[in-house]
């Protein structure tokens, strides 16, 4: 009996310019490598310049060597990971040339054309040399497969997006065009629009319900902002921004676009505001990962901004672990009588009682959360972001939030070391933050925001 063909787990649909459907590549991790097959049609007679381009965008972008904006650009240059900066012939050492060189396509005088080639540098897996969630590109011309950067091989006339080939949970993607974006936190208002918030720089983006692309709402740094990590929205329509390292809480009126208030805690620079949560006392909770505190600010009508100390939790069952993210993500009761916290290096989820200030472990039953990042509720469901995990964890809590029990793992290769969520109507819109990707290797760009469908 002959050996069963092994079930491609990755697609990419060869788009036009204009959008239109020009044939379909087929990807399958082999022991040799990416095994690749595609078909074309509607091409012009001849051998096409075919390759995988290093960026995840099928868009027009700008050409490296014109900085004219053509066909494709977005989907930037060759695959590198072994940064050679050297175009040659596929197969070739990955030290020596692109890993991401393929062999020309032959079009027929049909103009249809078929090419079938195992890359042994490149797989589908996570890690360095993933070509998941990047770009194959077919050029107008023969590539010679010397002259650098392309190998002389003309325009972009067909690009496809490589996503998983079975239906999977993403719904929908939103993407942040910023090489150094790292998006972190997001926050939604009463409309449904999206705030997305930059670990590296500040800046946050705005993403209109069901937009494919976020725009900028509001820079960083001239604010006192350099990181935006936590963010929510509360009943006055403003936006309260963690600042990290900074030790300060950024609150922002949505309607103007204005900065009203920059809270400042500790002046110590072993602190880092991560998240935060408007609670229906009338208090905005803030957690600190690095210092054992829980800070507070209230948010009332008239009511002065400042940032206080609030529960020394030195005093409490919590142990923070030194030069490690301890307190994480945060969320409340709908009465605010509760907070739950998430400690992202032990995994282990907190009850803080904001009356008595009672602090105990809930009991989770269901396996690991280390790496739990930001949280969110929704109804008497707890969602946790696992940014290393590249997991979304949803939970069922007891009625008294004594205990839970995980209740589904969501796993997709389309998420990309997340980091927080939010809920909309359609779903739930998970950052990909790829702070994993800071320094070395370069993350893929665009960075995005995906939307997984609610479960049913």
């Amino acid at each position: 009996m002959a050996a069963a063909t092994p079930r491609s787990p990755a697609i990419a649909r060869m788009l036009t310019a204009d959008g239109q459907p020009a044939g379909q590549a087929e990807l399958v991790d082999t022991p040799q490598g990416v095994q690749i097959t595609i078909e074309v049609q509607g091409q012009r007679p001849g051998p096409k310049g075919f390759h995988v381009h290093k960026n995840g965008a099928c868009a027009p972008g700008p050409d490296a060597a014109t900085n004219r904006i053509v066909p494709f650009g977005a989907a930037g240059g060759h695959f590198d990971p072994g940064v050679t900066h050297n175009h040659g012939q596929p197969g070739r050492p990955m030290t020596e040339v692109h890993a991401g060189e393929l062999p020309n396509i032959p079009i027929g005088p049909d103009g249809r054309g078929t090419l079938r080639y195992v890359n042994a540098h490149v797989t589908l897996a996570p890690g360095d040399t993933s070509i998941m969630g990047r770009t194959l590109v077919v050029h107008a011309e023969t590539d010679d497969y010397q002259t650098d950067p392309s190998g002389n091989s003309g325009g972009r006339v067909l690009c496809g997006l490589i996503e998983p080939a079975q239906p999977g949970p993403v719904a929908g993607r939103a993407t942040v065009d910023h090489p150094n974006a790292f998006p972190e936190g997001i926050a939604v208002d009463a409309r449904g629009t999206a705030y997305v918030g930059s670990a590296s720089e500040g800046h946050i983006w705005r993403i209109a319900p069901g937009a494919q692309k976020a725009e900028m709402f509001q820079e960083g740094g001239a604010f006192g902002r350099a990181a935006a990590l936590g963010m929510k929205v509360d009943a006055q329509n403003r936006l309260w921004v963690a600042g990290g390292a900074q030790g300060t809480v950024s609150v922002i009126d949505l309607a103007s676009g204005a900065t009203l208030a920059i809270l400042k805690g500790p002046r110590d620079t072993h602190t880092f505001l991560n998240d935060l949560v408007p609670a229906a006392d009338g208090h905005v909770y803030v957690t600190d990962s690095f210092r054992p505190v829980l800070y507070r600010a209230r948010y009332a009508p008239g009511a002065p901004l400042a940032l206080e100390p609030w529960l020394d939790l030195a005093s409490t069952p919590i142990r923070y672990v030194p030069n490690q993210i301890n307190l994480n993500g945060i969320v409340a009761s709908p009465d605010g009588r509760m907070l739950l916290a998430i400690q992202m290096v032990t995994g282990e989820l907190w009850r803080i009682d904001t009356a008595s200030k009672a602090v105990t472990p809930v009991r989770v039953e269901g396996g690991d959360l280390r790496h739990g990042d930001g949280l969110l509720l929704r109804g008497n469901d707890l969602y946790v972001v696992r940014n290393e995990a590249d997991e979304v964890v949803r939970l069922q809590l007891a009625g008294d939030w004594a205990s839970a029990r995980v209740t589904e793992r969501i796993n997709d290769p389309r998420l990309k070391y997340p980091t927080t969520a939010a809920a909309t109507e359609r779903g739930l819109m998970v950052v990909n933050a790829q702070l994993d990707k800071m320094k070395d290797p370069p993350p893929l760009l665009p960075f995005d925001v995906v939307t997984l469908a609610w479960p049913r």
